[in-house]
């Protein structure tokens, strides 16, 4: 039961804007449990998904209040809480495409048809091993966050490019992770037949809830406009871009160098198109903010599954992690791309015997000698 919580509110004879709020502390609940004199619960909302967490619409008239930073700013006030909750939203999504995926790979062992088990076909297992690659993806870039985050909190990294890095990659993961993890929760529903669209099977809830995430601290396009003016100001568009450089660099095999390479060009071109379009087209600056955000965060991910893919292959002798980069960036890095056709610029292969081992590797999520 919440008993306090952190709200924005706008004092008496403030401006009007962002900069007019100021930042309280309220006390919900007294020590019995009862709401405190000037709170009143109109309803609780029902909800597409989330049930078993309940959210309630709440009416402040007349309750005692605590400014916590002077009584102006709350929206800067309130920031690092935002920088929590988003890097949450962004691991529950890959935490909740990871756990479809695993019941997707179950039923997959257990289901016959066509003569075998579904994981022995490969159109079957090339539809998983899209699924795991955005999976790992999202898991990625929510680390990222994550890393950035305890950097900062444990005062490890107190410079103001960790802090313009740390203000970019946050809503970048958010918002990328959630999209995926919706994506990912309609592939796997479908992937179940029929039994993914019964209630009783418990599959149709992993949607319901995923549902929540894009919409959750922060839409896609609220926060891409925050990527967008965040972007332009504090340096971090280089912070963020000498981020992506110095991650790919630690892919050194041709073919990771080159997704990394996919990576960087990306960046670049995005920043390109930030400083052509700021100067020249304001209206069409904010309609493509959005293809902006996500051409950022997708090339951030592949950066990271590269240097992952190195990793495993001199360290585990593991082919896998590498199958999934190099299919994370056939996907596309610029939005749009999704589970769809390869990108132009991506690594190619074309050994068809060797790809299908790869993907029944990846959709499995068996190893993969290297």
């Amino acid at each position: 039961m919440v008993h306090q919580a952190l709200t924005l509110a706008r004092p008496e004879g403030n401006p009007a804007g962002g900069r007019g709020l100021a930042l309280f502390y309220v006390e919900v609940r007294g020590d019995d449990g009862a709401l405190h004199e000037g709170i009143a619960l109109n309803r609780l909302k029902d909800k597409l998904g989330t049930r078993k967490v309940p959210t309630a619409e709440l009416e402040l008239v007349g309750a005692r209040a605590t400014a916590v930073a002077g009584t102006n700013e709350g929206v800067r006030a309130i920031a690092p809480m935002l920088n929590v909750t988003r890097t949450w939203n962004a691991v529950v999504a890959a935490a909740g495409m990871r756990r479809g995926l695993a019941l997707a790979r179950d039923f997959a062992r257990r289901r016959a048809a066509f003569g075998g088990p579904l994981a022995s076909k490969p159109l079957h297992v090339e539809t998983l091993a899209d699924v795991q690659a955005e999976q790992e993806a999202a898991f990625h870039l929510a680390f990222r966050a994550v890393e950035l985050l305890g950097r900062e909190e444990a005062g490890a990294s107190s410079s103001p490019r960790a802090a313009a890095l740390l203000r970019l990659t946050t809503p970048l993961a958010k918002l990328a992770t959630a999209r995926q993890a919706v994506a990912a929760a309609s592939e796997i529903l479908e992937s179940f037949g029929g039994a993914g669209y019964v209630e009783d099977t418990g599959l149709p809830r992993l949607l319901r809830d995923a549902q929540v995430l894009p919409i959750w601290e922060g839409t896609t396009n609220v926060l891409s406009l925050d990527v967008l003016k965040t972007a332009a100001r504090d340096g971090a568009a280089d912070a963020f871009a000498e981020d992506v450089a110095e991650v790919a660099a630690a892919a050194t095999d041709a073919d990771l160098a080159a997704a990394g390479r996919v990576a960087l060009r990306a960046v670049d071109d995005a920043r390109a198109w930030l400083a052509r379009t700021a100067a020249a087209a304001p209206a069409a600056l904010e309609a493509g903010a959005r293809r902006f955000a996500l051409t950022l965060a997708r090339a951030l991910a592949l950066a990271l599954l590269a240097r992952q893919g190195q990793w495993s292959r001199d360290r585990e002798h593991d082919g896998r992690a590498a199958v999934a980069a190099l299919r994370f960036a056939r996907h596309g890095v610029a939005p749009g791309a999704g589970f769809g056709p390869a990108d132009a610029d991506a690594p190619a292969d074309a050994d068809a015997d060797r790809m299908l081992a790869e993907a029944a590797a990846l959709g499995n999520d068996t190893p993969l000698v290297h």
